[in-house]
């Protein structure tokens, strides 16, 4: 089975101010936001069409355990990232001109299902002034902090570039002990081939794409656009896979 979600419809996705559950003809979006339309579907896609804008402006703080820092995300929670799972993923991203880089940013993540805080399972994450880079965590509890610590893994990408489509492709096997893998592609380039936990003992994932960064005194946006599940590379991948046989 594939799951695409691609936002064909222009609007918000909700104008309530608090997380709500959005039903799309793609499945079941949770949206987390302050205030009516920061979720929204533009004319902006990675194939022409339309993709999902997330938008905050100063002061989109507290918003589902936020604090301090600004939030405007999506869940999908029919990930089905349980124990011993092995799916294909892709989706794109593109960082427009208002793309703020004075903070931290969150703008992809795979999110353990517990109720504590701690690092998401697999994220894309933005450093202050645009470095782009990857982190995953796995293993036998929630990893609270991911420096130093021995079940997390990632990659530095780099200094993104704005209003580029960035084309991510994933194959994972979810699992809490050391027969899990994560491997991640960028636009067809490898950056991630990482063998052992990817999940926390006793945890699911769901997915979530995000705008959740520091507080930086202005307004920010990310595109989303064509998130696919598959079974198969050539079921979500646009182009060929590094270190992967056609």
């Amino acid at each position: 089975m594939e799951f695409f979600a691609t936002f064909p419809n222009p609007g918000p996705l909700r104008t309530d101010p608090d997380p709500v559950q959005e039903r799309s003809d793609d499945g079941i979006w949770f949206v987390e936001q302050k205030a009516p339309g920061r979720a929204v579907v533009v004319n902006v896609g990675r194939d022409g069409g339309t993709g999902l804008r997330l938008h905050t402006e100063p002061g989109d703080n507290n918003v589902a355990g936020s604090g301090t820092n600004e939030r405007n995300d999506v869940a999908l929670l029919v990930t089905d990232g349980v124990q011993g799972r092995e799916q294909w993923w892709a989706h794109s991203i593109l960082f427009p001109d208002d793309f703020a880089s004075g903070s931290w940013a969150t703008v992809f993540d795979f999110h353990h299902t517990g109720n504590q805080p701690g690092q998401p399972n697999f994220q894309i994450f933005v450093g202050p002034g645009g470095f782009l880079t990857f982190g995953g965590q796995g293993g036998p509890v929630v990893v609270s902090d991911a420096v130093g610590n021995q079940f997390t893994y990632g990659a530095n990408i780099g200094p993104l570039v704005k209003n580029v489509w960035y084309d991510f492709v994933y194959h994972v096997k979810w699992s809490a002990n050391s027969d899990g893998f994560f491997k991640a592609w960028i636009n067809g380039a490898l950056w991630v081939d990482h063998h052992g936990p990817t999940l926390y003992q006793g945890l699911e994932v769901y997915l979530k794409l995000a705008n959740y960064h520091g507080a930086v005194g202005q307004s920010n946006s990310v595109i989303h656009d064509r998130v696919i599940r598959g079974t198969t590379w050539q079921a979500v991948s646009l182009t060929p896979l590094e270190g992967v046989t056609p």
